[in-house]
This record gives C-alpha cells, sequence and structure tokens, in this order.
C-alpha cells in the first residue's frame, strides 16, 4: 500500500469504498476516530483516522423520515460511500434558536446514507498527523 502524502490523498484513497470497523466519539479528548479496512485488488489493509481537537460534529442518520427509523446494527455492512474534505469548510451551520454555537465542518462523510459532518483541527491517518483547519478570510 502506497503511504499518502496529503490530506487529499488519503481522502480520495478512502472515498473509493472502505468498511466501517468502529467508529468513537470521545468528546472528553475532543477526539473521534474510525476504524475501517479498505480492500485493494487482492489485498485488505485496516487503518486507523482520528479527527483531534474537534470543534464541532453533525450527526443525521438519514433524509426526511427515514432518520427516525431504528436499525440493528448487526444486519448492517458498515461502510464509507464518500468521503470529503473541504480546508475552508463547508459554510456556516447554525441555528437561530442557539445563535452562540456555530460549525463549519471541513469533513463530511456518508456511511449508509448516514451523514458526519466534522469540524477539526487536525486529522490522523494512521501515524500521519495533517492541520485541516484553514481560517476563510474573505
Amino acid at each position: 500500500m502506497t503511504m499518502y502524502k496529503t490530506i487529499n490523498e488519503w481522502v480520495d484513497y478512502i472515498d473509493e469504498g472502505c468498511s466501517v470497523l468502529h467508529l468513537d466519539f470521545n468528546v472528553f479528548k475532543k477526539e473521534l476516530s474510525l476504524n475501517i479496512k479498505v480492500f485493494e485488488s487482492e489485498a485488505e489493509y485496516t487503518h486507523k483516522i482520528v479527527f483531534q481537537n474537534v470543534a464541532s460534529a453533525y450527526y443525521s442518520a438519514d433524509v426526511g423520515d427515514m432518520r427516525l427509523e431504528k436499525i440493528d446494527p448487526e444486519e448492517y455492512n458498515w461502510q464509507v460511500f464518500e468521503m470529503s474534505y473541504h480546508p475552508e469548510g463547508i459554510g456556516n451551520l447554525s441555528n437561530s434558536i442557539i445563535p452562540e454555537y456555530q460549525s463549519n465542518a471541513n469533513f463530511l462523510i456518508d456511511m449508509n446514507r448516514m451523514l458526519i459532518a466534522i469540524e477539526a483541527e487536525t486529522v490522523r491517518f494512521d501515524d500521519q498527523s495533517f492541520y485541516a483547519y484553514q481560517l476563510n478570510t474573505k
């Protein structure tokens, strides 16, 4: 397996499809981690992705009323269907009822039609750490 040199290279590699083995969000450490397995040619590779100094995390179980359906986690083949990186963020996510809480996610993950939007300062792919947060001064 090739070692990637940028966040975008890692994201492109993961975006080709992988299985999710474990997901954990430790609010006390401000870390969200994913253990994944990638199938490439005849080989399998496992990786650990850790989003560090997470400023915000948004989760939606699906779209519309589907998000309220109950699921049995053992019946799913959990996969990352899409992952993207946005160095300057996707734009302000906020609600007028709680205007003091705002976020600007710089990573989007679609996992089995579930969306996880993460705003993180750094991301680690296995043993490689990258600074991921770029302030948009426009």
